[in-house]
Parts: structure tokens; sequence; C-alpha cells
């Protein structure tokens, strides 16, 4: 999975961590107080349902996608995107805020784009009164069942960008006090 950075251009963020640095030759605590806090807002933004980072609306689901859903969500079908936001420690200066790469549709969710799937035939597997069976289950069970093929088309699919990592107005503000109180609970 390629890497996908977003990096913190926030003045007064850059201003305190420059004057953290002046200080400090080990930043990893306080690196890890941010990472923390980010994973936190990160879920809270999941939470609340939006906003982007930047403050904008995530995108409403389309129809098609409501009515297959369990739940009307944005983001939450089965949680694994959301619980697998970390934080890793660079170094003893950074720290990044992701997700492990095992997610492959994370990237598309935070960036928009095009899937392009191509055209395929499945197979259905019924059971002898009805109703659908996975292929496995069929496989497994010792009475008949009726089998069938289904062919469907080629087709994209729009995948509206919806933000859910990176560094709001609040995030930045929070993150400045972070690194104010370190400094200041160390100088006492």
């Amino acid at each position: 999975m390629p890497e996908i950075r977003i990096e913190l251009k926030d003045e007064a963020v850059r201003v305190a961590l420059n004057d953290l640095s002046r200080k400090f030759s080990d930043l990893s605590p306080v690196m890890k107080i941010i990472g923390e806090y980010m994973v936190k807002s990160t879920e809270d933004r999941f939470n609340r349902q939006g906003p982007a980072p930047d403050g904008s609306a995530w995108k409403p689901l389309a129809a098609s996608t409501r009515k297959r859903k369990k739940h009307p969500k944005i983001l939450t079908e089965s949680g694994a995107l959301r619980g697998d936001i970390h934080y890793q420690l660079v170094g003893t200066h950074g720290v990044a805020i992701g997700t492990s790469g095992r997610i492959p549709y994370a990237a598309i969710q935070q960036l928009g784009g095009t899937i392009n799937q191509k055209a395929r035939t499945g197979v259905l597997a019924f059971r002898n009164k009805g109703g659908f069976m996975s292929r496995a289950a069929a496989g497994k069970r010792k009475t008949a069942v009726r089998i069938a093929f289904a062919s469907y088309g080629a087709r994209q699919t729009r995948i509206p960008a919806r933000p859910f990592l990176g560094v709001s107005a609040a995030d930045s503000t929070k993150i400045v006090g972070i690194i104010n109180n370190y400094i200041a609970a160390r100088q006492r």
C-alpha cells in the first residue's frame, strides 16, 4: 500500500515545536501525548460523523449505499477503519497518525476516487427449500443445492473524499497547549 503523507504546516504548532526542540533533545514523551490525542480526536470525528479536518462536512451517503448498509453512519460498517487509527513515533522528534495499511479502502475514503470494476461471473448456491447459500457452505452440505451463475457488467463507482485524518483548527490549539503544558511542567 503506498504511503500517503499529510504534513502539518500550522504556524502556531511549528513555533511551539521549535521552542520545545530548543529545550529538550528527546521529544518522544510529548510526541506520544500528541499521538494519543490525535487518535482520540480522529475517533471523535467518526462519532460526530465529521466534519473533515478543514471544517467541511462529509458528503452524505448515496441512496444506494444507505439501502444496503445496516445503519446510516458514514465511514462505518464493520468499525474496521475506525479501529485501525493509530499513532507511531518517528524517531525522537516526530509522530505519525494514520492507518496500518491493512484496510485497503482507507486511502480512497480519505482522498476520494473512482473504483473500476471489471465484468465478472459469479456462482450462486441455493438451498433446496430456497434462500441464498454461500459457496463455501454449499460445498460442506450433504444435501443437494441448486447452483446458478450470474454475470455482472463492468462498472465505475465514484467515492467522494471524506477526510478523517488530519489536524483541525481545534486540534492545532490543543497541540500547542499540550506542548506548552509539557514545557511548563518540566521547568518547575
